[in-house]
């Protein structure tokens, strides 16, 4: 009878925070696999991925690591498409950044974290990472600092920094400040 005890007393941390769970079904369905080990080519008007030596578009998650071993992403595709959750990690294994992929977009609710696993902010995107609507910023001890909103238009300083840092094209960023009336901004 103890031992009953004693095991439920170890299992009891997993039981109680640990999150969604899947079937086996669904895990056995979900194949990982490195960013590394997959391409990309414009199809249909997207950009999708393909496992390196596969014709049909990946389904499941690609990940990366950074140098030291640690997690840097871990992203849902479906038919080679970002699609549902992701996560960045800082190298010391800290969450960046947990948010949703819509189509390949970043949008939706979005947590941000500092370096030291406290919550830097909390609000929600629309488009490709243009804030919208509330947004609550915190200091790295979890203290709430300021609240911003940005309203339904939203704010693009997120968008112009991954330009200005060259890690989207032109004619994406142009594409994504047209199509919500920031032409004044190109």
């Amino acid at each position: 009878m103890k031992i009953k005890y004693f095991a439920l007393f170890l299992l009891f941390p997993i039981f109680a925070f640990s999150q969604n769970t899947l079937s086996m079904n669904e895990v056995t369905q979900r194949a990982e696999v490195s960013m590394n080990d997959v391409t990309g080519k414009r199809v249909d008007g997207f950009y999708r991925y393909y496992e390196k030596g596969v014709t049909e578009p990946f389904t499941g998650i690609l990940f990366s690591n950074h140098p030291n071993g640690q997690v840097h992403s871990w992203q849902n595709f479906i038919d080679g498409i970002g699609q549902g959750e992701w996560i960045n990690y800082y190298d010391n294994g800290n969450f960046r950044e947990i948010g949703n992929y819509n189509q390949n977009r970043v949008e939706g609710p979005i947590e941000k974290y500092h370096r030291n696993g406290q919550l830097q902010a909390k609000g929600t995107y629309k488009e490709w990472r243009i804030k919208t609507g509330e947004w609550k910023y915190y200091d790295e001890s979890g203290k709430l600092i300021r609240t911003e909103n940005y309203g339904a238009k939203g704010n693009i300083e997120e968008v112009k920094a991954y330009y200005n840092r060259g890690e989207i094209p032109y004619s994406w960023y142009a594409q994504i400040l047209r199509s919500n009336g920031f032409e004044d901004q190109l």
